[in-house]
């Protein structure tokens, strides 16, 4: 199963806590209502924080890094966008490698969450989160901090097969 959040999901999670949760405000009051919206956001916030434990258990494979072993020549790359959502688990997984990476290969992260941004990610083409774009080239999905050195680098790299 490839390690990404197709971004029609994400949008149901983030459509269908609001229509539960006042459905239950009509079906039983206001206070059931904020109840599962409360606990909606918490299980996703939770789901998120543990995603590396759950994740063999849902089927996804280990989410487990793979380091760079040797630090790669330090060159100044051009800026790198990586495109996330906010329900997405391995979003804030690859967001944190490029974090340690951005130090030795010298670049400029820019985040852009396109949870609320259904029309950017048409524009882009994408369907699917995380997304890292370099230089009019895309990553999606997970992948370890030695692919994404790798991929930004244009070393030897492989680059997954692309929902793009």
């Amino acid at each position: 199963m490839r390690q990404e959040c197709h971004l029609r999901n994400v949008w149901l999670t983030w459509l269908g806590l609001p229509i539960l949760a006042i459905g239950m405000w009509a079906a039983e009051g206001w206070l059931a209502g904020v109840v599962v919206l409360v606990a909606g956001v918490l299980a996703q916030v939770i789901y998120i924080r543990q995603f590396p434990r759950l994740s063999p258990l849902l089927g996804y494979g280990s989410v487990k890094d793979v380091g760079l072993g040797s630090t790669p020549e330090h060159r100044r790359l051009s800026r790198v966008t990586l495109y996330t959502a906010s329900v997405c688990p391995f979003c804030p997984i690859v967001k944190r490698r490029l974090l340690e990476l951005q130090h030795p290969l010298g670049f400029d992260l820019t985040e852009v969450d396109v949870t609320l941004q259904p029309g950017l990610a048409k524009k882009k083409g994408f369907h699917s989160v995380p997304v890292i774009e370099i230089d009019g080239r895309y990553w999606v999905g997970n992948a370890t901090s030695a692919d994404l050195a790798a991929f930004l680098t244009k070393r030897d790299f492989r680059t997954p097969a692309s929902s793009i």
